[in-house]
């Protein structure tokens, strides 16, 4: 498929996901988690291999530790306020929720579309 094979979509995409999931974060308070979960199974159709997955993550691990660890007043930016205290655990819970799915998910896609591939040639 084309939007695989096309490098500047790939790497929109590994760049816009850490910016989308920080948007949320910062301004749905309630939905954050919900969100995040619903933007990373539409990104596992996206992805395509485990190298844009882990990148992207790995741009979301320093947004959201710049986020923590800075002087900047949180009191203005939705759920950060709330969160701050228990962010550490949430690092943990993206883990379990956000980041090990794709790591399944993501290559068994490849698997599968490659097997279709196969049967149709």
């Amino acid at each position: 498929m084309k939007l695989y094979a096309d490098k500047r979509f790939q790497i929109g995409l590994t760049v816009l996901y850490p910016i989308l999931i920080g948007l949320f974060f910062v301004t749905m308070q309630s939905a954050f988690w919900l969100l995040a979960v619903l933007a990373m199974l539409i990104y596992c159709a996206l992805w395509k291999n485990i190298g844009y997955v882990l990148l992207s993550n790995l741009l979301l691990l320093l947004l959201s530790i710049g986020l923590w660890v800075t002087d900047v007043d949180y009191m203005q930016m939705g759920s950060v306020r709330e969160t701050r205290v228990w962010l550490p655990f949430s690092y943990l819970l993206y883990g379990a929720f956000c980041l090990i799915p794709p790591l399944v998910l993501v290559p068994l896609r490849n698997l599968l579309a490659k097997k279709d591939r196969q049967r149709h040639t």
